[in-house]
């Protein structure tokens, strides 16, 4: 996800295909958590022969099964490491592809603009996040993604898009307001139609 200013990132001609953070972050995170050997096993059940370079296009079959495989084998860690990934993907992002002068422009505007014009750039660039699946903008606080590639042909009774609910969250909190929130309203691995996901401001904590 990139400022409206940064520009549209280069979709791959070949269909199927997602940025590298969606990668890269998450192996450096499962390293962290459960080791080097867990990360390599979980790459090789990826068909992973190399990690990606940064901003180097991944099949998003190979990142589908990274992610569910972490989720299936490690269901008390995943989300965790799921969302520390996401944070810091986003902390990449900001750092090496969002210039500091679009950053100042969206930090200094009402921060309903500043995610409208977000999230119509995410929607431009959502191959790197999405791959295949179709993400919008269904309003200024709510967008939707069909045929999410991270958790397709999963089912749970429960919403499963951590990654992406907190790289949504990350985004909007360094780029527009620090007091967003993001939190997923509904899954398709329930059953849905879509996975739809709303920004809400918190209150602010009274601490006297």
């Amino acid at each position: 996800m990139t400022a409206p200013t940064a520009g549209l990132l280069r979709a791959p001609r070949r269909k199927g295909m997602m940025g590298s953070q969606t990668v890269l972050p998450l192996v450096a995170a499962i390293e962290r958590r459960l080791g080097q050997d867990t990360a390599a096993r979980l790459l090789d059940e990826a068909r992973f022969t190399q990690l990606p370079k940064p901003g180097e296009p991944v099949r998003e079959r190979q990142v589908a099964v990274l992610h569910q495989s972490l989720r299936r084998e490690y269901p008390d860690l995943a989300e965790a490491i799921q969302r520390e990934a996401a944070r810091d993907a986003v902390d990449w992002l900001m750092q090496n592809r969002i210039p500091a002068r679009a950053r100042l422009l969206l930090s200094g505007m009402p921060w309903g603009m500043a995610v409208w014009m977000l999230g119509r750039n995410a929607a431009q660039n959502s191959w790197t996040f999405s791959g295949s699946g179709k993400f919008s903008l269904l309003s200024t606080s709510e967008f939707q993604m069909i045929d999410n590639p991270l958790i397709r042909g999963e089912r749970s009774n429960g919403p499963v898009c951590a990654w992406h609910e907190e790289l949504l969250q990350h985004t909007f909190r360094r780029m527009a307001h620090s007091r967003l929130s993001c939190v997923e309203t509904s899954c398709m691995a329930t059953g849905a139609d879509a996975c739809r996901f709303r920004l809400s401001m918190d209150p602010v904590l009274n601490t006297a």
